[in-house]
């Protein structure tokens, strides 16, 4: 007999973090339960489609650090920040107080890059991995998302929506909602992580990644191919994730954070070893239908929208500074939630940024939407978001990049 399971931001790769989020979230399917042996298969995802119209002016498209703003008006219809997916779960029995279980995850988007002749749309290979807990906590192994700023993310109320689309005419992908305006993005990522056993819904992860290349991007500049791409050590990331449960149902507090090291070796552009470092904190306070959420996060070498692959650091190889924070208020009204949130991402000029480089400076953005369950697995989305960035270094008359969008859809989710 199928079997259906609710589990808490399942949509968000199933990373389970106590969130005050109470829009449907997915259902895992269990389709078949073998208890005399004690293995299970079951199988989760979604679907889901957005009408997303933008309008904007005076984006600076130059290289480096891509524009997050538009020029012009668009008409898409498409994936939102979440892809759709298809997720294949194994669970095997219990063996020395060990319980195994493993999960593979497809995340395909539905739209064609802006194209009517594309062959195929954009498959995301997001998570691959497998598990192993006990008395001892978890050890998982594989690929899945990044502990750096994650709960930023699962408790961002645009996961479930659009958010900012920066270009959207030729985007394949899915859209970007909140990432880069308040925090940078974790992505998934290859690691060995441990976490502790939970003490009273307290629980402590730390994980090895497999290390990433820190590149430049400078804008305007002609210094623009410097990586850092050498490492001889992983990445370390850890999270505290703290329960507040004490205090209300669905509030917590995490802190997380990053270190790594990597070496330039771009032609005629060695030099010391370059390192990225990041410091977060953030999380829920839910009250009765209230919840109020903040981030904050500030590090060097980071990015301003993707985590060290993109305009980290300066085109002579000196780390950016860079911070940014988010705040929201949600309330729920039952068969749904309606919400409001604003934030934004910061970076500091460093070595060889001047006038003939203009980096970015900022990205803001602030986005109301409501989210409201029509039935239990099907959510209907509205939002509507306005996005600004901004330049070092600009000629005189230059005005920020600015963008409107407005998007409505909708998420089945089982």
């Amino acid at each position: 007999m199928l079997e259906k399971k609710k589990l808490l931001l399942g949509a968000v790769a199933g990373v389970a973090i106590a969130t005050a989020y109470t829009a449907p979230v997915d259902a895992k399917v269990t389709l078949m339960a073998d208890e005399p042996s004690g293995w299970s298969f079951s199988v989760d995802g979604n679907v889901n489609a957005f009408y997303v119209y933008s309008t904007g002016k005076n984006a600076n498209l130059a290289g480096g650090q891509t524009a997050r703003t538009s020029t012009g008006e668009n008409s898409r219809i498409q994936t939102g920040l979440l892809p759709s997916k298809f997720g294949f779960g194994v669970g095997g029995p219990a063996s020395n107080g060990v319980t195994l279980r493993g999960y593979f995850g497809l995340y395909p988007q539905i739209q064609n890059a802006n194209t009517k002749t594309a062959r195929g749309a954009q498959i995301d290979m997001r998570e691959i991995y497998a598990a192993a807990s006990g008395d001892f906590g978890e050890l998982l192994f594989g690929r899945t998302l990044s502990l750096f700023q994650r709960n930023a993310i699962v408790q961002d109320m645009t996961l479930f929506g659009v958010g900012a689309t920066a270009d959207n005419t030729n985007n394949g992908g899915t859209t970007l909602g909140r990432i880069g305006f308040g925090y940078v993005y974790p992505d998934f990522n290859a690691s060995f992580r441990y976490t502790t056993p939970s003490m009273n819904g307290t629980t402590l992860s730390v994980g090895l990644y497999d290390p990433s290349k820190i590149k430049a991007g400078t804008g305007n500049g002609a210094e623009k191919e410097l990586t850092a791409d050498e490492s001889d050590a992983p990445r370390i990331e850890g999270e505290l994730n703290i329960s507040l449960s004490q205090i209300s149902e669905g509030s917590n507090l995490a802190v997380s954070g990053m270190y790594q090291e990597a070496q330039p070796t771009a032609a005629g552009k060695g030099g010391s070893e370059i390192e990225a470092k990041g410091i977060h904190v953030g999380g829920t306070l839910a009250g009765g239908p209230m919840a109020l959420t903040a981030h904050y996060y500030n590090g060097e070498c980071l990015g301003i929208t993707l985590q060290m692959d993109a305009g980290a650091m300066s085109g002579d190889g000196k780390c950016r500074d860079h911070d940014g924070y988010y705040v929201q208020g949600t309330y729920n009204y039952g068969a749904g939630k309606i919400g409001i949130s604003w934030g934004g991402s910061y970076q500091d000029k460093a070595g060889s940024d001047g006038a003939s480089n203009d980096p970015k400076e900022s990205q803001e953005m602030y986005t109301v939407g409501i989210y409201h369950n029509l039935a239990p697995e099907w959510l209907a989305v509205a939002e509507y978001s306005h996005a600004e960035e901004d330049w070092y270094d600009k000629d005189a008359g230059d005005e920020k990049g600015e963008s409107d969008i407005f998007s409505v859809g909708m998420f089945y989710l089982w």
